[in-house]
């Protein structure tokens, strides 16, 4: 019987395709308050995609090496299981932290600055927290196996290389994550965008709305009645 064997290239193109259809799919609900909840500037959008991206990567390079390590079942391990908790939980401190700066952007009353209470040395505030949340977003969602993933990490399996087994992961995620990005980086801030500009006067509450979405998404995931 021939050996499965699949190239980097190979891997990279399934990525394409998965990203650009069922991907940004599933992403939309988890990314999408995110975008209706602050300005979408060219820098915000970086802190947003960027960490959700680098989670993703790390995740699918990760199940691609536990599966040339110790197979596709010890890797099929985390679907369902310890991803769904994590995606699930990185949703919900999401969704926290949108509320605990909800109306506290432009538009808003803004206290003066003598009177504006400052964080405590050391002390993580909601804006520095929110990258890391979208990293184990990222990395909770690459942890679901999808049905192209599985011949990736069949392969991986296969090949009995937790090296190659990463490469392959890696390039599934290269090509898994470049389509989303930049749908987001675009067409879902623009819409996020005009979102908030017709309802400016409600600002503080669609920020709050936000957060809560993802805090409700988050715990029926976590709990595993939502399968991202």
């Amino acid at each position: 019987m021939e050996p499965l064997s699949l190239s980097f290239g190979a891997a990279l193109l399934m990525g394409l395709v998965f990203g650009a259809g069922p991907c940004t799919v599933t992403c939309l609900p988890y990314l999408g308050p995110v975008f209706l909840s602050g300005d979408a500037g060219r820098q915000r959008r970086a802190t947003i995609i960027l960490p959700f991206s680098l989670g993703r990567l790390v995740g699918y390079t990760l199940l691609g090496s536990i599966a040339g390590y110790a197979g596709y079942t010890a890797a099929n391990w985390f679907d369902g299981g310890p991803a769904g908790i994590l995606l699930g939980s990185a949703t919900v401190i999401l969704g926290v932290l949108l509320l605990l700066r909800a109306g506290k952007g432009k538009g808003c009353p803004v206290t003066p600055p003598a009177e504006q209470a400052v964080a405590p040395p050391g002390k993580p505030t909601p804006r520095k927290m929110i990258p890391l949340s979208l990293f184990g977003l990222g990395l909770g969602m690459a942890l679901n196996p999808c049905v192209p993933l599985g011949t990736v990490l069949t392969v991986a399996a296969a090949t009995a290389d937790p090296l190659h087994g990463a490469n392959l992961g890696l390039a599934f995620g290269l090509g898994a994550v470049v389509i989303p990005a930049l749908i987001f980086a675009t067409v879902v801030a623009h819409f996020g965008k005009e979102v908030r500009n017709a309802l400016a006067k409600w600002r503080g509450r669609l920020e709050a709305g936000a957060g809560s979405v993802l805090i409700v998404l988050g715990s029926v995931t976590a709990l595993g009645w939502v399968q991202p």
